[in-house]
Parts: C-alpha cells; sequence; structure tokens
C-alpha cells in the first residue's frame, strides 16, 4: 500500500514519473538516464532539471518514468510539496556521484593533456640545431600557448639510435636518417652550407668560394663517415686538398675559425648572429645542401607534444631562412 502511495503522489503532483512503477525490466540503466537521475537529484525538481540539462520538463519525467520502471521501485515522493529522494534513490545518488567524480577527472585530465602533453617531452638534437633551429622552434612552441615541459640533449649521429632505443628520447632532429627498424625518420627540409673564415682571410674578398680555393689554406674538415663529410665527400675532393684540422660538430668549426685556424664549410643553421658579426660568412659554388630528419619510434605515435614540436621545426624551417645564408661579410 505504501509503494502504491508513493506513485499516487507522484501522478497527481504534475512533477513526477506520473505513473504507477512497473515491474523491472532487467535492463541496465543507459547514461541518458543516471544523468537525468542526477539532475533531478541536484535541482530538487523535475523543472529545475530540464533547465540544468535544458530540455522541457516532459522530457525529463519521460526518462524518470522510464528509469524508474527498469529499477522496478520509485526514486521520488511528494511531500509537503516538495520532491524528495526515496532511501533508494539517496543509496544510487552516492554511487553516481563517485561515476561523474571519475568523469570529471578524465575530463580535467584530458584538458590538462591538450594543454601540455603527456608530460616532460624529451628532445634530442645535433648540435648544430641547439644554436638556432631548436631555441627557434621551442619558441614557435611557446608563443602558441602551449606551456610544454622540455628535456633537451645534444647527440651526435652515432648516439641517436641508442638513446632512442633505451627510451631516453621521444623526439630527434638530426642531419641524417636514423636508420633502425624500431624507428621512424622524416625528411623536414634541406639547408645550404657556407664557408666561413676568419675577415682577414684573403678569401674574405670573394663573393663565392670554390673548391680550388681551398687549395693552399689551412681549412678545417670533418671525418668522412660522419653527417658533414658525406655531405661534403664531393666538393672538390681533387680541388681542395687534404684540411689541416678534423672536427665533429660544424659547431666547433665555427669556433676553430673564430681562433684564427683556417676557413670551413659550415651548415646555415650554425652560424649564429655573434658568428656572423666575428666571421665572413660566403656561399660556395658548387652548392652543397645538407638534409634535415625528424626521428621518432615506430612502436608507438608520437606524443601530441611532439608532434607540436615538429609542427614548429616545419614553420621555422618554411618561414626563416637561416640568418647566415645571406651575409656577405
Amino acid at each position: 500500500m505504501r509503494q502504491r502511495g508513493r506513485s499516487d503522489a507522484l501522478a497527481g503532483a504534475g512533477e513526477g514519473t506520473g505513473a504507477g512503477v512497473a515491474a523491472p525490466s532487467g535492463r541496465p540503466l543507459n547514461l541518458r538516464q543516471i544523468e537525468v537521475f542526477q539532475a533531478i537529484m541536484l535541482a530538487g525538481s523535475v523543472s529545475g532539471a530540464g533547465r540544468m540539462l535544458h530540455v522541457s520538463q516532459p522530457a525529463v519525467s519521460r526518462v524518470l518514468a522510464l528509469t524508474e520502471s527498469r529499477l522496478g521501485y520509485p526514486l521520488f515522493e511528494r511531500a509537503r510539496g516538495k520532491l524528495l529522494p526515496t532511501p533508494e534513490a539517496r543509496r544510487l545518488f552516492a554511487e553516481v556521484e563517485q561515476v561523474y567524480g571519475g568523469v570529471q577527472r578524465v575530463n580535467d585530465l584530458a584538458a590538462a593533456l591538450r594543454r601540455e602533453g603527456a608530460g616532460t617531452l624529451r628532445v634530442v638534437a645535433s648540435a648544430a640545431f641547439a644554436q638556432q633551429l631548436v631555441p627557434r622552434a621551442l619558441a614557435q612552441l611557446r608563443a602558441g600557448g602551449v606551456p610544454t615541459r622540455i628535456d633537451y640533449r645534444s647527440v651526435t649521429f652515432d648516439e641517436l639510435v641508442g638513446i632512442f632505443l633505451s627510451g631516453r628520447a621521444d623526439v630527434g632532429v638530426s642531419m641524417v636518417p636514423a636508420g633502425h627498424p624500431t624507428l621512424s625518420s622524416t625528411l623536414l627540409g634541406r639547408q645550404p652550407m657556407l664557408c666561413v673564415l676568419p675577415p682577414e682571410h684573403p678569401l674574405a674578398g670573394r663573393e663565392v668560394v670554390t673548391p680550388e680555393d681551398f687549395a693552399g689554406s689551412a681549412w678545417i674538415g670533418y671525418p668522412p663517415d660522419t653527417p658533414l663529410g658525406r655531405a661534403l665527400a664531393g666538393f672538390g675532393d681533387s680541388d681542395s686538398g687534404a684540411p689541416a684540422i678534423e672536427v665533429h660538430s660544424p659547431v666547433t668549426a665555427c669556433a676553430f675559425v673564430q681562433q684564427g685556424l683556417g676557413l670551413a664549410l659550415v651548415d646555415a643553421w650554425s652560424v649564429t648572429p655573434a658568428m656572423r658579426a666575428a666571421l665572413a660568412v660566403r656561399p660556395v659554388l658548387p652548392a652543397v645542401g645538407l638534409e634535415i630528419w625528424a626521428t621518432h619510434s615506430s612502436l608507438a605515435p608520437l606524443p601530441l607534444a611532439g608532434r607540436r614540436f615538429l609542427a614548429s621545426v616545419g614553420k621555422v624551417l618554411h618561414d626563416i631562412q637561416p640568418p647566415a645564408a645571406c651575409v656577405q661579410g
């Protein structure tokens, strides 16, 4: 009799299911029914729940009626002009709140991942790209409002594979592709090679430097098995003679040139504004280019922060000419 009284009260109140509770259907509640139930509990009325959910009161009443039908017991009763939850509803609401708390935590995490990515982004790159390309790309990333945490380290080309295989890097920028079955490399662009000389060097007066100009001059080269050594393999094999000094990095080559140890061929991104002010910089003929590659693991997708970083690198390469490329001394 008490259960029938509850249903009759709801039917006459105009703010409830409007019908008696049928035998349970055995079907589980869906997310919409749970959402409507939570809204009624929070609002204290069907009309208030409708406003919360931006739907009509009859629509809320229909969902509530179906919910009670599936459960086989009423969730609310009218008492002294108020819609009151039954003990069963209060017990159920405690569980619903835990579910919605979990949903909120998922949404908060999703928003944080959108803003920052999945934690710290570990970037490795050739030392040459640490002079200008990588810092400009990171500045581009920050300018876009993405506060990504970065762990950066310079590596040599022969260290690249080992660093990725040991899980110490998410994305790399280098002069050569990785060449390993578990790594994926993408060509980002190309850059010109330039000749850097002490400003008082006899060749500083030339508009361009050729392989023949290297003959009889002390110059700084690279081992043939390095990326720069391979890139320059066809540049004046028989005309330029042998280098007086071999180094493994264009950054080191620029430092040696600044000390008057000779001239050198370096990639354009290695020549900083400070070096440009202190050295003579000339184009070379025949022109020599160096490739820029992005590398990441092929065993898992690149993190969102990594994709954003590479997009910033691509934008820098597209929008900004290496500053030293046009310098005439």
